[in-house]
């Protein structure tokens, strides 16, 4: 009988801020399979995880945290790019009021998750989705 996964808790941020630099440098040096990153990359990023900071998580849990990410900075990116929105820099936020935020959670139910919480590196994230996300108003 298969012996049940243990689930990854990515609440560290520096676990986070290793595996998006580590994305972005296995994107630079080896590019993309698909809409990813290649087997051998994940292969990599895995061992530095568990290297630097003792994190262990499969290639499964990996892609889920990068599809994630992804999905939850290409709503970050379309709100940000928004003129009517306020979005505060500095706070990494938007200021919107609930009428607005219900308005943009019916359009896609990622844009909750950034309602209390603001995209993680904000800066890292676009160099590594920023080209590889379609944010046409037709993706959502």
């Amino acid at each position: 009988m298969a012996e049940k996964r243990s689930r990854a808790s990515w609440s560290l941020d520096f676990v986070n801020k290793t595996f998006l630099n580590a994305c972005i440098k296995e994107l630079t040096s080896n590019g993309w399979e698909g809409s990813g990153l290649k087997s051998t990359s994940w292969n990599i990023i895995v061992e530095k995880l568990k290297k630097e900071h003792d994190f262990v998580v499969d290639k499964k849990q990996m892609k889920y945290r990068y599809d994630y990410l992804k999905s939850k900075y290409v709503v970050w990116l379309k709100l940000k790019n928004k003129t009517e929105n306020l979005y505060n820099p500095v706070t990494n936020m938007f200021q919107m009021t609930d009428v607005e935020w219900k308005a943009e959670a019916k359009l896609n139910k990622m844009v909750e998750k950034l309602r209390n919480t603001p995209l993680l590196y904000p800066d890292l994230c676009t160099r590594l989705f920023d080209g590889a996300t379609s944010t046409d108003a037709a993706s959502w």
